[in-house]
C-alpha cells in the first residue's frame, strides 16, 4: 500500500470550477446525473388525502406524468427554501423524462427569466402570425432598447398604472390616482434617485432584458419597503421637489402602515408595467400560450419551471394560460398542461394567487424538499454520500463525467485507480458508496456540511451551499495550498463557521494551541481539531497530520495533555466549574466564550466592566517619581488622558469605534488566552475569586505592558514631553532675558535660573520705559509665573498632586535648558498650551522692542540738548542750585515757589546721570538689530532717572528763558538762548563768589 504522499491532490482547481455547479440548471444533464445525490422529498396535501409520505425523485416523475389531470390541468408545486434543492429536483425531472411522441416539454430554467428568453421558451418550435409578432414584441430587449431605456419606461408604466388604479380601501386612497404615488415617479428630484446606480429599477431593468445571473441569490425581484425613496433626504434636498411630491412624501415617510401598502400596489403593478415596458400587450403571452395548446390539443404540454419567483414579467399571463380548462363547452379545445414548478414556501402561500393555488392543490400534492441536519445516523450517512458524490465528480472532471455517462450511463469513482487509495481510505474514510473523502473525512464532511446552513434555516440541509462553501470553495483553495503545506488554513470555511453555532474546541484547548505553537501554526491546528477531530471529540489519525504537513498532536478522548485541564496550573472557568454560579455570571461567561470561538460580539456590559478593571490596575502601576520625574498629575488630566472608554482600553469585537489616528494603550485581541482573562475578571468582579486561576497575575502582566504608554499618554496631556519642554524653555529662557534677568547663558546654571525665573512686576526703570513697553513687560511676567509652575511641574516631584515642587530632576533639566540654548534667537511657534499665553504675551513684549528703542532716542536727545557730553550733570546742576540760591535776592529767578525749586535742584542733585551713556550705549548697539535679539538688548535695568534728568533740565530751561524774555525786553537786543543760559550762569556766579555785578 502506497502511503499517501505530502500536500496530495486529486484534483485541479480549474476542474472543480468547470464541475462543481452552484445552480441546478449549470451542469450538463450527464453531469447532473452523475453527481446526483437522493433527495429526501416529502409529498403533502394529494387530493387523495393520503397522509404525507417520503418519496424518491422517481416517484415525484411517475406521478407527475400519469396523475389524472383535472380538466386538463394539473399543477405539482415543489416547495422548499432557498438552496434546498427544489430545482434540481426540477431539473432532475426535465433530465429523466422520457421524450415520446404527443408530449412536448417546455423547461424555463431560473438562469433564462428574461422576458425574451420566457417567451422564446414557450413559443419554441411555433410559426405563424401570432407567434411571429409575440417574438417581434420581444426581439429587440437587450439590443434595440438599452437598461436605461427599459428603466425610464418601466418607471413611466408604474407611474401610469398608479394614476389609473382605483383605491381599494382606506390606506391605499392617498396612494393611487391623480396625487398619488406616481407622482414621486413623475418628479425630477425622486425620479433621479429611482433610477441611481444599482436601486431597485435599475435592477428590475436589467433583469427584463437579461435574466438572472447565475451567482445572485435566487430571490424575487420586488419592491420592500427599503426600496422606497424614503432616504432621499440623505443625497438630495427635498425642497426641490414639487409642492404635491413633498406633502406626498412627508404623509408615507412617518406611516408605516402606508409604507406597506405603497410595496403591496407596487408589486401589485409590477408585472403589468414591465410587460408595458417591454412592450408586450396585457394578454398577449397569454393568448399566444394558449395558441400553442390550441395547436396541441390532443396532446400533452410538460411545463417545467424551476423558480416561478422568477420569472420576468408575464408571470401573470403565464400562470392564467396554465389554469385555462382544456375543456370548453364539453369539447376538448386545448391541449392538457403538467406544470411542476418550483417555489419557496413563503411565496407560493403570499405571491401566488388564491386561484392558483386552489387549482394546483386540487390536482396535485405537493412535493417538499427539506433535508433536515438532525445528527441521525441516516442523515449523515446522506449528506457524507451527498459530498463524496461531488468529491469524486471534482476529480474525474466535466470531461470524463460527460463522456463515461455517454458510454457507460454511471459515473465511474475515481478512486479506483488511484494509487494511494488504500492509504487515504483508512486515513480520511470513504461514503457508503466507496468515494474517497479526501481531503475531509467523515468528521470534517458533516461539520462543514453544518457550517453552510443558511442561519435562517438552521436546521435545513442547504445542498447549494455546500456545493458553493464545503466543496467548490475548499478544493479550490486546497489546490493551491496543500502542495504548499498550508492546508487547512485557519478558521475553515470562516464566517460560515462562526455564525452555524458549531460547537467550538474547549477554551484551554484552544489557549494551550496558542501558547505552545506559532502563531501561524495555532489557527491551523485548531481548524484540524475542529473539524476532523469533531471539536476535539474524535481522534485524528497521525497520517492525516503528516499529509497535511502538520506534526501530529493528540486529540479526542479528553486525558491527553493538550485537552486535559486537571494538572494544568490554570484553572480556567469550564463549564462543569459554573455549576453553582449565578446564572447572570453563567451568561457572562458563555457569552466571553462565544465571543473568543465564534467571533460574536462581546456584550457591552462586559467590556465596559473589562476595561474599567484593566485601567484601573494600569494606573495602579503607575509611579511618578522616576522615568520621568514629574508632578503626580490631578484626576481630571488622568481621566482625559486614560478615559475609561475603549480609548484607551480596546477589545476585539466589543462593538467600539475608536477615531482614526487613537492607539489605546491596551488592545485585548479575540484568543483563547485573553478569553480566559476575561472568564477569570468576571469570576472575580462577581465574588468567586477562587475560580479565577491565574487571572489577576495575568492582569498585571497586561498592566505592566501597559504602563510605558499610560505614562506616554498623560505626559502628551500634560505636554511634558521632552520636545515640548524644550520649546517652553526656549521661551522662559528668552523671556528672562527680555525681562534682563539674567545676561549670560554661557553656564547651566544661568539656564536653570532663567526657566525657573517668575519675574518681578515692578522695575526700576520702569519712569523710562515707554508705557507700552512697560503695560507688555507687566503682562508677561505676571502670566510667566503660571508657566514656570507647570514646567518645574514636569521636571520635579511634589507631595502628591496638590504640593509644590519640592525636587527636581536635574539632568532631564539640564538637557532640556542644554537643547533650547541652541535656538535662542527667536521665540518658539509652539509651545504646551499651559505656556501659549505667556508666549503669546512675550511677543508682545517682542514686538514693542522698537518703541521703546525710540522711546529713549527722543529722551536722550532731549538730555543731550541741554547737557552736552563734555559737561557734567552733577557740576551744571550744583551750579544751577548755587545760581537759583543766590540770584533769588537780585530778582533773576523767575519762579513762584522758590521754596519748591529748591527742593527740586535737591532731589535732581541725587539722579543718577550714569543711565544716560548706559541708554546711548544701548541705541547704539540696537542699530540694525529687530526682534529677540533686539528685545533682549532691552531687557536689563538702565537709564532709570533718564526721563527725570531730561525732565528737569527742561524745566530749568522754562524758568532760566523767562527771566532771559525779560532781559530782551529791557535791553532790546535778542539773546541766544543757549548763551544766555550760560552767560546768567557766569554772572549769578560772579555775583556769588565777588559779590558784584559788572553789567
Amino acid at each position: 500500500m502506497s502511503t499517501l504522499p505530502i500536500g496530495f491532490t486529486c484534483w485541479q482547481a480549474e476542474s472543480v470550477a468547470a464541475t462543481i455547479p452552484t445552480e441546478a440548471a449549470t451542469p450538463s444533464d450527464k453531469v447532473l446525473l452523475a453527481t446526483h445525490s437522493p433527495l429526501r422529498i416529502r409529498r403533502e396535501g394529494a387530493k387523495t388525502g393520503k397522509q404525507a409520505a417520503f418519496v424518491s425523485e422517481h416517484d415525484v416523475v411517475q406521478e407527475f406524468l400519469t396523475s389524472t389531470p383535472n380538466a386538463g390541468v394539473l399543477i405539482a408545486p415543489v416547495l422548499g427554501e432557498s438552496g434546498a434543492g427544489k430545482s434540481h429536483l426540477v431539473r432532475w425531472a426535465h433530465a429523466n423524462i422520457p421524450r415520446a411522441d404527443g408530449r412536448h416539454v417546455i423547461y424555463l430554467q431560473k438562469t433564462q427569466t428574461s422576458l425574451r428568453d420566457v417567451v422564446e421558451q414557450l413559443l419554441s418550435d411555433k410559426t405563424g402570425p401570432a407567434f411571429d409578432e409575440i417574438r417581434r414584441q420581444v426581439s429587440g430587449l437587450g439590443t434595440a432598447i438599452s437598461v436605461e431605456e427599459m428603466e425610464r419606461k418601466i418607471l413611466a408604466e408604474l407611474a401610469e398604472a398608479l394614476r389609473s388604479r382605483e383605491p381599494q380601501g382606506f390606506l391605499d386612497k392617498p396612494l393611487v390616482g391623480e396625487r398619488g404615488l406616481g407622482l414621486l415617479f413623475l418628479d425630477p428630484l425622486f425620479r433621479e434617485h429611482l433610477l441611481r446606480p444599482g436601486s431597485f429599477i435599475n435592477r428590475r431593468a436589467v433583469h427584463a432584458l437579461n435574466g438572472r445571473d447565475p451567482d445572485e441569490p435566487d430571490v424575487p425581484l420586488e419592491f420592500t419597503v427599503d426600496e422606497l425613496p424614503l432616504d432621499i433626504t440623505d443625497v438630495a434636498n427635498l425642497a426641490d421637489a414639487s409642492k404635491a411630491a413633498q406633502n406626498l412624501f412627508r404623509q408615507v415617510v412617518v406611516n408605516t402602515d402606508m409604507q406597506l401598502e405603497a410595496v403591496r400596489i407596487l408589486n401589485d403593478s409590477l408585472d403589468l408595467a414591465v410587460m408595458k415596458a417591454a412592450n408586450l400587450g396585457v394578454g398577449n403571452v397569454n393568448r399566444a400560450f394558449m395558441k400553442v395548446r390550441e395547436e396541441l390539443v390532443g396532446d400533452e404540454i410538460i411545463l417545467l419551471i424551476e423558480d416561478v419567483a422568477l420569472i420576468q414579467g408575464v408571470r401573470r399571463d403565464l400562470l392564467d394560460a396554465i389554469l385555462e380548462s382544456s375543456i370548453v363547452q364539453g369539447q376538448e379545445k386545448y391541449a392538457t398542461v403538467r406544470t411542476l414548478l418550483a417555489v419557496t414556501p413563503s411565496y407560493y402561500r403570499e405571491n401566488l394567487p388564491e386561484t392558483f393555488r386552489t387549482r394546483a392543490e386540487a390536482s396535485s400534492p405537493a412535493y417538499v424538499v427539506d433535508v433536515k441536519i438532525d445528527g441521525g445516523k441516516t442523515s449523515d450517512t446522506d449528506l457524507v454520500d451527498f459530498v463524496g458524490r461531488y468529491l469524486n465528480a471534482a476529480r474525474l472532471g466535466k470531461d470524463v463525467l460527460e463522456a463515461e455517462m455517454e458510454a457507460k450511463k454511471v459515473a465511474p469513482n475515481a478512486c479506483d485507480t488511484c494509487p494511494f487509495s488504500d492509504s487515504c481510505h483508512s486515513t480520511f474514510g470513504t461514503s457508503e458508496a466507496g468515494h474517497g473523502l479526501y481531503p475531509y473525512n467523515e468528521s470534517a464532511v458533516l461539520r462543514a456540511v453544518r457550517a453552510c446552513v443558511d442561519p435562517d434555516n438552521p436546521q435545513l440541509f442547504s445542498p447549494r451551499r455546500v456545493l458553493a462553501g464545503a466543496i467548490r470553495e475548499v478544493l479550490m483553495d486546497a489546490a493551491g495550498r496543500l502542495p504548499r503545506g498550508e492546508f487547512p488554513p485557519g478558521q475553515l470555511l470562516g464566517e460560515r463557521t462562526r455564525t452555524a453555532g458549531l460547537p467550538s474546541l474547549p477554551l484551554a484547548v484552544r489557549q494551550r494551541l496558542e501558547e505552545d505553537y506559532p502563531k501561524d501554526l495555532a489557527p491551523r491546528l485548531e481548524s484540524m481539531l475542529a473539524f476532523w477531530g469533531s471539536a476535539g471529540t474524535r481522534p485524528i489519525p497521525e497520517a492525516a497530520f503528516e499529509t497535511f504537513g502538520l506534526d501530529p498532536i493528540a486529540s479526542g478522548d479528553g486525558s491527553d495533555e493538550l485537552t486535559k485541564t486537571e494538572s494544568d496550573d490554570h484553572v480556567e472557568p469550564h463549564h462543569e466549574q459554573s455549576e453553582g454560579l449565578p446564572k447572570s455570571v453563567q451568561r457572562q461567561l458563555e457569552a466571553i466564550e462565544e465571543w473568543s470561538a465564534k467571533e460574536k460580539a462581546l456584550p457591552q456590559d462586559i467590556a465596559r466592566l473589562v476595561r474599567s478593571l484593566v485601567r484601573e490596575a494600569v494606573l495602579a502601576r503607575l509611579e511618578w517619581w522616576f522615568d520621568p520625574v514629574i508632578k503626580s498629575p490631578d484626576t481630571e488630566t488622568v481621566r482625559k488622558a486614560v478615559p475609561d472608554n475603549a480609548r484607551s482600553i480596546s477589545i476585539e469585537g466589543a462593538q467600539e469605534g475608536i477615531g482614526q489616528g487613537i492607539e489605546p494603550i491596551v488592545r485585548l485581541e479575540r484568543t483563547a488566552r485573553n478569553a480566559v482573562l476575561l472568564q477569570g475578571l468576571i469570576l472575580i468582579q462577581a465574588g468567586f475569586a477562587g475560580l479565577s486561576g491565574d487571572a489577576l497575575a495575568r492582569l498585571d502582566a497586561v498592566s505592566v505592558d501597559a504602563v510605558p504608554k499610560a505614562r506616554a499618554r498623560i505626559l502628551t496631556t500634560l505636554e511634558y514631553g521632552d520636545a515640548a519642554m524644550i520649546e517652553m524653555a526656549r521661551s522662559l529662557i528668552i523671556g528672562a532675558l527680555a525681562c534682563g534677568h539674567v545676561a549670560s547663558t554661557a553656564r547651566d546654571v544661568d539656564l536653570i535660573r532663567a526657566v525657573a525665573w517668575r519675574g518681578e512686576i515692578v522695575r526700576d526703570d520702569a519712569d523710562s520705559r515707554h508705557p507700552q513697553w512697560v503695560e507688555s513687560y507687566r503682562a508677561y511676567v505676571t502670566e510667566r509665573s503660571g508657566s514656570v509652575d507647570r514646567f518645574l511641574s514636569g521636571v520635579g516631584a511634589a507631595q502628591g498632586d496638590r504640593g509644590g515642587v519640592h525636587a527636581l530632576d536635574s539632568v532631564r533639566l539640564t538637557k532640556i535648558v542644554k537643547a533650547a540654548r541652541a535656538q535662542l534667537d527667536e521665540l518658539p511657534s509652539s509651545v504646551p498650551s499651559w505656556g501659549a499665553d505667556a508666549n503669546r504675551k512675550l511677543a508682545i513684549l517682542v514686538q514693542v522692542a522698537p518703541a521703546q528703542i525710540e522711546h529713549w532716542g527722543n529722551l536722550v536727545q532731549r538730555t543731550r540738548r541741554l547737557l552736552p557730553e563734555s559737561e557734567s550733570y552733577v557740576d551744571t546742576v550744583d551750579a544751577v542750585v548755587l545760581a537759583a540760591r543766590e540770584g533769588q535776592a537780585q530778582g533773576l529767578v523767575k519762579v513762584v515757589d522758590l521754596a519748591a525749586l529748591e527742593q527740586t535742584n535737591d532731589s535732581a542733585r541725587r539722579l543718577d546721570a550714569r543711565g544716560v551713556p548706559e541708554v546711548e550705549k544701548v541705541l547704539t548697539d540696537a542699530a540694525g538689530t529687530s526682534g529677540v535679539t533686539l528685545a533682549r538688548l532691552l531687557g536689563p535695568t538702565v537709564g532709570k532717572d533718564l526721563k527725570s534728568i531730561a525732565q528737569y533740565l527742561e524745566d530749568t530751561e522754562r524758568w532760566v528763558e523767562s527771566g532771559i524774555s525779560d532781559a530782551e525786553i529791557d535791553s532790546g537786543t535778542k539773546i541766544d538762548i543757549d548763551e544766555a543760559i550760560d552767560n546768567q550762569v557766569i554772572r549769578w556766579i560772579k555775583i556769588v563768589t565777588t559779590g558784584t555785578d559788572n553789567e
